[in-house]
């Protein structure tokens, strides 16, 4: 089994790192949370308390997904990431761009949620946020429709990682998956 080192030619790591691959699955289920909670709070009714309550969840784990991907950004900016497995200059290609978008995307989604948040003169309770600003609706109500499109859009990346992942590993059996999946080092 490999381990994490820093090449000394180029300053990359070998392989991601426990922190992250940590913060890299933390955001994965952290954002099947908050599509989960926010499907079953849609599915109570708006006078329910329990959907105030678990929006109260989405909200308050939405800011934290925007630290853990901010702080996973920075850590990939001053540790670096390996560099691809070989592949078909296409391959490398659409590698490179679904993942700056995906980091684009995981800073897009809970930031125009909080913003969405703050617009509707709302705070985020559980993580003592107040509200900041008098309440506006037609701003609200754009920054919901950006929301949501940016999530939808979001869907689609994670989609094409997963299966730029599996093709890696069960048509072209290199080792890009287990740069994220321990157990598959090395095999």
């Amino acid at each position: 089994m490999t381990t994490t080192t820093l090449d000394s030619a180029d300053k990359r790591p070998s392989e991601y790192g426990a922190l992250a691959v940590l913060l890299h699955w933390a955001i994965f289920f952290a954002v099947i949370a908050l599509f989960v909670l926010v499907k079953y709070a849609g599915s109570l009714d708006k006078a329910d308390p329990l959907r105030v309550t678990i929006m109260d969840w989405h909200k308050a784990l939405g800011v934290v997904v925007l630290g853990v991907a901010a702080l996973r950004i920075l850590w990939i900016r001053v540790r670096g990431a390996p560099e691809l497995v070989p592949s078909p200059r296409i391959t490398e290609v659409i590698a490179r761009i679904s993942h700056g978008l995906l980091y684009l995307l995981l800073l897009a989604v809970p930031a125009s949620g909080l913003a969405m948040v703050l617009a509707a003169g709302r705070g985020v309770t559980l993580l003592g946020i107040p509200p900041l600003f008098e309440a506006n609706k037609q701003a609200a109500g754009f920054l919901h429709e950006a929301h949501e499109t940016i999530f939808v859009v979001t869907l689609a990346v994670v989609g094409i990682h997963i299966a730029g992942a599996l093709w890696h590993q069960y048509f072209r059996h290199d080792a890009t998956l287990g740069r994220m999946v321990p157990w598959l080092r090395g095999k």
